[in-house]
């Protein structure tokens, strides 16, 4: 982002609530705008450096280190809760690569198929067949083997942020009750 004649046209701020910089107000036709900046953006990363555990005084002499031109990595409040979901820190790495997968989805599958086998029993007794062999102790045999993941194009994980949240957007708009007028609605809940 190049420096304009009246700075860059952002402000900065932090809660004690919750850690980090934020962007608090971004100037109209300002180089922030024209970068993408929007308020509560979380600034992650300034020319390169993680500002993490920086103080706003820090943060804000990293920006003016710069010179003539910055460069900031952020995130969006929604980007940022899909990336610790997933337990990982954002970098430029992940603009143009692959996203991560949630963590806690795929650790809750894991657990579940090494906790549960499935076993189903014929009702006549010559022929029984389970899906899971439960073996003794002193079995030789190996472990069944966990199916590979699926390719990331099936489940989507090739999409870049801005189709993700695409997506999300339009599950959530399915979702809505058609509106309804008052009066009809009044009308049908009085009948009841």
């Amino acid at each position: 982002m190049q420096k304009g004649s009246s700075g860059y046209g952002f402000n900065l701020h932090s809660e004690k609530s919750r850690p980090g910089q934020f962007v608090r107000a971004v100037d109209d036709c300002s180089p922030a705008q024209q970068a993408g900046l929007k308020p509560q953006d979380k600034i992650l990363q300034v020319n390169g450096v993680s500002v993490k555990d920086m103080q706003h005084s820090e943060v804000v002499a990293a920006i003016k280190a710069g010179g003539e031109e910055t460069s900031l990595l952020v995130v969006d409040a929604e980007t940022e809760e899909f990336f610790k979901m997933c337990d990982v820190l954002p970098t430029e790495e992940h603009l143009s690569g692959a996203l991560p997968e949630p963590k806690r989805a795929a650790e809750q599958e894991e657990v579940a198929a090494e906790v549960k086998p499935k076993v189903s029993v014929s009702s006549s007794a010559s022929s029984a067949s389970s899906n899971a062999s439960l073996q003794g102790p002193g079995s030789s045999e190996p472990p069944p083997q966990v199916e590979p993941p699926a390719p990331a194009d099936i489940l989507g994980l090739s999409l870049s942020l801005a189709q993700v949240k695409e997506r999300a957007r339009q599950k959530r708009s399915g979702k809505k009750a058609p509106t309804m007028n008052w009066s009809k609605r009044n009308e049908l809940f009085g009948n009841l």
